[in-house]
């Protein structure tokens, strides 16, 4: 390398990692993790691989614009192997060949090298799904990429035997447990800032039993979506795209405060013409939690930020960004009629202040009514500064549970100088009742740069850890994690 990383990408716990490798046998330096924990605990991670050569960096290009990495742990019989892996896109593998960037700024091509015009820009680093027994890690602008759950080699790009003609798809579809159907859907379909959206229903075998194209009203973000039995919604953020704006050398989204809230609602095998488009006052929707349908009506939970819930990456259109400390999240059930006569939504309660992001439920009450919901969490309060009097660099210094039968919620604190990475729920057994598990997650130390394995009692978080695994490494911020059970993945050996 003959350039190096600008120092906006080198500070802390979050300087370019650039490695490939295994640790066989992790070192558990306290309590000890249960026998019954048998599976694969996968996290995508944005590592830059070379440093960007754009004349002015974008804020999403240091957060989200990293080359992908599939971060993997895997337990069985109390023990923990980690293993990581580039995904060899076709970005990467242009890359590399040339032994530098080539590709500018977050989603926008004209600050690409000429040399790959045309050429697919995903990374493939924003979560990973797993469906008719393959693993697959995606980015919302592009395909997902098929990854073998053993070695993490990189298998081929899913296009589901080339019925997927989207130029891009969700990284949060879902999957229904009951049929095995996963539905996904791509939002800019045609092209950046176009308003198509490709929506598409896999079988239980990974192949397309049903396609619609339609266009949404706004050219914006679609990150997450929900399903119920029946219906798919599809929730409109309040970040916009503009292809001018691209142009001129600006960033891709830009934050609008006066954008209503906007779901997108159909049957789950429902055409363009199915789709209806309920709004609701201005808020900043974030990840699902979960959805079901009670008394003739869709009930979705979602996690609702009360102002721009992508500072300080993204402004707003006057270049805006929100004060550290003023936006904070809530836990919002929305009541949604399909066959309203309205289209204006007025049935929204608050469940509970969260003020955190990347809610986990207990999977197997995905598509009904769920008593508790998982979520990384910052309590301001304890926020402190360094021996330097600069803030600690901490996103979510909890892992909190909040019980939405009772209204109460506990959490679980490490320290002022600690912050988790998304964790992930994992059922004691088949026949636990809900919410009865662990939560496992990476915990990272800024201040010492270095990182742990942490597995809690989920239902006694204020407990503490039951085990803490060493890590070696340190664990740059990776973004969405995801647990694989033992039965579907084979061991490594």
């Amino acid at each position: 390398m003959t350039k190096a990383f600008p120092p906006a990408m080198t500070e802390g716990m979050d300087e370019p990692c650039r490695f490939e490798g295994e640790v066989y046998d992790l070192e558990v330096v306290e309590g000890s993790i249960p026998s019954q924990i048998d599976g694969l605990l996968v996290q995508a991670v944005p590592d830059q691989v070379f440093p960007p050569t754009v004349d002015r960096l974008d804020p999403m290009t240091i957060a989200a614009g990293g080359d992908g990495a599939v971060r993997a742990f895997r337990f069985k019989d109390g023990h923990v192997d980690y293993r990581t892996r580039f995904v060899r896109t076709e970005r990467f593998m242009l890359e590399r060949k040339a032994r530098r960037s080539l590709f500018g700024n977050y989603r926008n091509p004209f600050s690409d090298d000429p040399s790959v015009e045309g050429k697919s820009r995903t990374t493939a680093n924003t979560a990973l799904f797993f469906h008719a027994g393959k693993l697959f890690a995606g980015k919302e602008d592009g395909l997902p990429h098929e990854i073998d759950p053993v070695t993490l080699d990189t298998r081929g790009v899913c296009t589901a035997g080339g019925s997927i003609t989207s130029r891009t798809f969700t990284a949060h579809p879902k999957i229904d447990s009951q049929t095995g159907e996963l539905i996904g859907y791509g939002y800019a379909a045609r092209g950046e800032t176009t308003r198509d959206i490709a929506y598409y229903v896999l079988g239980k075998d990974g192949s397309v039993e049903h396609e619609a194209w339609f266009e949404a009203p706004v050219a914006a973000m679609i990150h997450d979506c929900a399903i119920t039995p029946n219906y798919t919604v599809l929730p409109i953020m309040p970040v916009t795209s503009d292809l001018g704006r691209l142009k001129e050398g600006g960033p891709h989204f830009v934050y609008d405060p006066e954008m209503p809230q906007i779901f997108g609602v159909l049957p789950r095998r429902g055409s363009a013409s199915d789709v209806r488009w309920f709004r609701a006052p201005p808020g900043f929707t974030g990840h699902t939690v979960n959805a079901f349908e009670e008394d003739g009506r869709i009930v979705f939970d979602v996690l609702e930020a009360n102002g721009n819930g992508f500072a300080p990456v993204i402004s707003d259109r006057h270049g805006n960004i929100a004060p550290p400390g003023s936006v904070g999240t809530s836990l919002v059930r929305w009541e949604i009629d399909y066959h309203a006569s309205t289209e204006e939504l007025r049935h929204r309660t608050v469940l509970a202040s969260v003020n955190g992001e990347g809610p986990h439920i207990d999977p197997r009450w995905e598509l009904r009514r769920q008593r508790h919901v998982f979520v990384p969490t910052l309590d301001r309060s304890k926020l402190t500064t360094d021996k330097n009097g600069r803030p600690m660099p901490v996103m979510f210094n909890q892992l909190s549970r909040f019980d939405l039968e009772t209204g109460a919620h506990e959490s679980y604190y490490p320290g002022p100088a600690a912050t988790f990475q998304d964790p992930v729920f994992v059922p004691r057994s088949a026949h636990a009742v809900e919410g009865d598990g662990f939560l496992i997650a990476i915990l990272n130390y800024p201040l010492e740069r270095r990182s742990e394995l942490v597995v809690l009692n989920s239902l006694s978080l204020e407990a503490g850890p039951i085990a803490r695994v060493k890590l070696p490494l340190r664990m740059r911020l990776g973004i969405h994690s995801a647990w694989i059970e033992g039965e579907s993945v084979p061991a490594w050996s």
